[in-house]
C-alpha cells in the first residue's frame, strides 16, 4: 500500500503563457477532464452482458474566479471571437501557490483558449468585489 502524499493547500493561483502571467486569482472552481462512458451489450452464450466502454473524449476545462479588470483575459477571449480558435490557442501553466508563496502544484494546459467569461452578479450598495468567472478549454490538461 502506498503512503498518501502530503495535503496540498492553496493560497493563490497563477495562469501563465510563454513565461508571462496572464492572471492571478484566489479561487479555482475546477479542472475537469472526462471520457464519456458508452454502453455495450454483448451476447455471451445465452446471457446478455452489459459493459461500459470508453466513448467520446470531452475537451478538458479549467474554471476559475478572479477579480474583474484583467484586460489580458478579455483580449484573449476577443481574439477567439475575431481570429478564431487556432490563432488564440496558447500552451499555459496553472501554478498553485501555498501561503508562503511557494509553488506546490502545476498543471500544463495544451492549446488552451477562453471559451466563456461570465461577470458574476453584483448588488448595488453591497461591499463586494466585482468578479469574473472564466472557463478555459484545452486539448489536454496534465499535472507537470
Amino acid at each position: 500500500m502506498t503512503q498518501p502524499t502530503s495535503r496540498i493547500t492553496a493560497n493563490r493561483f497563477s495562469l501563465a503563457a510563454n513565461g508571462d502571467e496572464i492572471v492571478s486569482f484566489a479561487e479555482l472552481l475546477g479542472i475537469v477532464t472526462e471520457v464519456e462512458p458508452r454502453d455495450y451489450l454483448e451476447q455471451c452464450n445465452t446471457e446478455e452482458v452489459h459493459r461500459k466502454l470508453s466513448g467520446k473524449l470531452k475537451p478538458p476545462t479549467v474554471t476559475f474566479k478572479c477579480g474583474a479588470g484583467f484586460e489580458g483575459i478579455w483580449a484573449w477571449h476577443d481574439s477567439v471571437r475575431t481570429e478564431g480558435i487556432a490563432a488564440a490557442q496558447k500552451n499555459c501553466t496553472l501554478t498553485v501557490y501555498n501561503t508562503e508563496g511557494k509553488p506546490v502544484a502545476r498543471y500544463r494546459l495544451e492549446k488552451a483558449w477562453p471559451s466563456k467569461i461570465e461577470v458574476a452578479g453584483l448588488k448595488a450598495g453591497a461591499n463586494e468585489m466585482l468578479m469574473e468567472v472564466v472557463t478555459l478549454v484545452a486539448e489536454r490538461v496534465s499535472p507537470s
